[in-house]
C-alpha cells in the first residue's frame, strides 16, 4: 500500500535570505503565513526585509489536494504573483514567483509530492 505527503517549498530568490530554502510539510499546516512575525511558516528577516509585513500573505488549499491560492493579508506594500499584484486571492502553482512588496524579497513556490510505500 502507498500513501503520499505534500510539502511546499520556498526558494528565496532575493532579499535577506537569498539562496535559502524553506520546506513546509503540509501535515501540520492547512494554511501558512508568509511574513516577519516569529510565528510565520515562511519567515523573512525582521530587520532587513522591511517591505514585508508581520503577517503579509497566506497560502491555503484551494479545493483539490494539490491546488493552492495565495491571499494578501491587507499588507501595506502588496503581494505580487509572477509580476502581477494580487487583489484578494489568486491561484498559485508550482514554479510561480511571489514577491512581497513591489521591490521586496522574492521566493519561488514549489509543490512536492512524496510517495511512501507502507509495508504491511
Amino acid at each position: 500500500m502507498a500513501s503520499s505527503t505534500l510539502s511546499l517549498v520556498f526558494r528565496h530568490v532575493s532579499g535577506a535570505r537569498a539562496t535559502e530554502v524553506d520546506v513546509v510539510p503540509l501535515g501540520a499546516h492547512r494554511e501558512l503565513v508568509l511574513g516577519r512575525a516569529p510565528s510565520a511558516a515562511v519567515r523573512f528577516d525582521p530587520r532587513r526585509d522591511l517591505a514585508v509585513g508581520r503577517y503579509h500573505a497566506r497560502i491555503e488549499p484551494d479545493g483539490a489536494p494539490v491546488r493552492f491560492r495565495i491571499c494578501d493579508l491587507g499588507s501595506r506594500n502588496g503581494t505580487w504573483l509572477n509580476g502581477q499584484r494580487v487583489e484578494g486571492c489568486s491561484a498559485i502553482g508550482s514554479g510561480d514567483h511571489i514577491r512581497l512588496g513591489p521591490d521586496g524579497p522574492e521566493v519561488e513556490f514549489r509543490i512536492e509530492v512524496h510517495e511512501h510505500v507502507l509495508e504491511g
